[in-house]
């Protein structure tokens, strides 16, 4: 069943490196399980919402109640973003479209790309900005005016967010070690990237960089080959040990109403979570 359990692989205490990152005594919960490859995570309305690739479903988990199948047919929806407007958006990877989400009646529509999509982000002010890897390439369009266009080519883009001061798209080269940062213009066009952030990867040199979500103090949070990591733009990376057999390819630090915060990761088959501190 898909029920949260708690995970006894930190049952034994922080090991060095944790002990800023979770909260004192805290250990990894399964928070949904069984899946063929979980993804997408979002909050909204005291709601959680992720997606299941492959199995093309999008699943939403109520406050202290089951799991609920909202979506049987996303499109393979990988990426999830909460937009101003309070839709959910996705990013569908086995037709080239935006699927969007009305939270209060499930309705789902779609706006159309020139290509699938892998992950996306949205700005205050309605600026979608979307990877597909195959393409080399970040595209870019409003939602007051759904026209993509390409704003920037890089190797195998895949995991995407924006810093936490909104300024500038943050997008992680999946088959190498680099997160490029792009600053993002008065008209939402990106100006000249740079190498932001380095991550720690296999002697492949395959990090497989993945879902990322940014932190407060100016670092990065990123799913990779190697498990979590917390990248900072001056410093060594920090690798959290992986609590799962399964890569890290998607993370959120999710912040709730009364003040807990937790890091939220799938791992392919689950989405664990944890109390943090960041």
């Amino acid at each position: 069943m898909r029920i949260i359990t708690v995970l006894l692989a930190s049952a034994i205490g922080v090991a060095a490196g944790e002990a800023e990152i979770f909260a004192a005594e805290s250990s990894w919960e399964t928070v949904s399980e069984g899946h063929r490859i979980v993804e997408g995570i979002a909050w909204a309305k005291d709601k959680l919402f992720l997606t299941d690739v492959p199995d093309r479903e999008l699943f939403r988990i109520p406050s202290g109640r089951g799991q609920e199948l909202m979506d049987a047919d996303t499109g393979a929806a990988n990426g999830l973003a909460v937009g101003p407007d309070g839709r959910l958006y996705g990013a569908c990877m086995h037709r080239p479209a935006i699927a969007v989400w009305d939270l209060e009646t499930g309705a789902r529509s779609d706006i159309a790309l020139p290509t699938p999509a892998n992950d996306l982000a949205i700005t205050t002010d309605g600026g979608v900005y979307y990877t597909w890897g195959a393409a080399n390439a970040v595209y870019r369009f409003s939602l007051c005016n759904p026209k993509p266009v390409k704003a920037a080519d890089l190797p195998n883009p895949n995991g995407i967010t924006l810093s936490h001061d909104g300024r500038e798209l943050w997008v992680g080269e999946f088959h190498g070690d680099t997160v490029r940062a792009f600053p993002i213009l008065d008209d939402g066009q990106l100006g000249a990237s740079r190498a932001a952030f380095k991550a720690k990867v296999p002697d492949n040199g395959r990090g497989l960089l993945d879902g990322m979500t940014p932190i407060s103090d100016g670092r990065l949070l990123v799913a990779t080959a190697l498990g979590l990591q917390i990248l900072a733009k001056n410093g060594e990376p920090i690798v959290l040990p992986n609590p799962t057999a399964h890569r890290a390819n998607y993370v959120r630090i999710l912040r709730m109403a009364d003040g807990r915060r937790w890091i939220y990761a799938a791992h392919e088959k689950s989405v664990l979570r944890r109390k943090s501190r960041l």
